[in-house]
């Protein structure tokens, strides 16, 4: 089914907070962050500030998946893992995923008050839809639905942690959600 669905407690809530605490150590450590936005095309960026890229270890990312599948979230493990660190004025434009059918975001910060911003917007039809991050909560678009962020503010005190998974191989395209899944009206 093409679309956005929502889905709560992606994870248990002892591995999500390891995933935010080793994106944190990661971040403090400079040096396992090693891509960014710059490389994006252009149009993706826009006037975004800086968005950090760690790419997971073969380990880390077969760990994930497995636990992904497990829950039923994912029915395949043919997914490149990155961690994303959000910084004060980044945020994504409008765009609609072009060459990939499918992408899954999960939110880690266990603390998000709306005020510091980043919620994921996404168009409904005629509609335009807002989801604020929430702890251990994921989203998958699949069918190349139009989305963006609106940009980290400046008062945020850490930087928007993002899970991001998209698929690595053709035909790593069909994501089944967990019975929990959510659409955007419930």
């Amino acid at each position: 089914m093409a679309g956005i669905a929502f889905f709560d407690q992606v994870f248990e809530d002892d591995y999500c907070h390891r995933l935010l605490d080793y994106a944190k150590q990661c971040l403090a450590g400079g040096t396992a962050f090693g891509r960014s936005n710059f490389h994006w095309h252009r149009e993706i960026v826009k006037a975004s500030h800086l968005v950090l890229v760690m790419d997971l270890d073969e380990g880390k990312a077969d760990e994930i998946l497995l636990r992904l599948t497990a829950r039923g979230i994912l029915n395949h493990p043919k997914f490149a893992v990155m961690i994303y660190a959000w910084t004060k004025l980044s945020y994504i434009p409008w765009h609609n995923d072009v060459g990939h059918a499918v992408a899954v975001t999960v939110f880690l910060n266990d603390h998000w008050p709306i005020d510091w911003g980043g919620l994921f917007l996404y168009k409904d039809g005629a509609e335009i839809r807002g989801y604020p991050p929430r702890f251990n909560t994921g989203l998958r678009n699949q069918g190349n639905v139009f989305h963006s962020t609106t940009p980290v503010s400046l008062d945020a005190e850490t930087p928007r942690f993002t899970l991001q998974l998209f698929p690595r191989e053709a035909g790593a395209t069909n994501v089944v959600i967990s019975p929990t899944a959510r659409t955007p009206t419930q």
